[in-house]
């Protein structure tokens, strides 16, 4: 892959995507859950009433696998990514050195998901997703494996 110099910034990337993926699902969720109760004290008819419950129930299971899924999605193009590159052994220590410093940075960003978390009007909607409050709550831990699982891609294809 001509012009690609690392992937370093490709986990940077993805740690902020997903943290924002995450939120954006959790606040959607819970707007969701405010409007179906919002609508349910309406004038509307019964067969609206029970559709609108019924969508509104499926929200958070349906958008928690689509969480994992793109968790998934996302940390696999990067490993086939990480996979074609071609990079010197002398950048082993280099890598390791911003990886640390990369997992201090979203380290931070994931305890800004826990004070998110700890808001009392969003707990509530967090034990409804239960696969995004997983992740996000072994969030370092997720990144470590996935740093690790590139570095070891990185340097483990045969160089010519």
């Amino acid at each position: 892959m001509k012009g690609k110099k690392g992937y370093i910034q490709d986990l940077l990337f993805f740690g902020i995507i997903i943290f924002i993926f995450a939120i954006i699902l959790l606040v959607a969720g819970k707007l969701n859950t405010d409007f179906n109760t919002q609508y349910q004290t309406t004038n509307a008819s019964s067969t609206a009433k029970d559709i609108m419950s019924d969508t509104s129930a499926r929200f958070d299971g349906v958008f928690d696998w689509l969480f994992l899924t793109v968790f998934i999605l996302f940390a696999l193009s990067i490993f086939v990514t990480v996979f074609l590159l071609d990079t010197h052994p002398v950048f082993f220590f280099i890598m390791i050195i911003v990886f640390a410093i990369i997992l201090v940075v979203l380290g931070i960003i994931g305890n800004a998901f826990d004070k998110f978390d700890d808001n009392s009007a969003m707990s509530s909607q967090i034990g409804n997703m239960p696969i995004v409050s997983l992740i996000m709550g072994n969030w370092v831990t997720m990144l470590l494996v996935i740093g690790f699982v590139m570095i070891v891609l990185l340097f483990s294809r045969l160089r010519e």
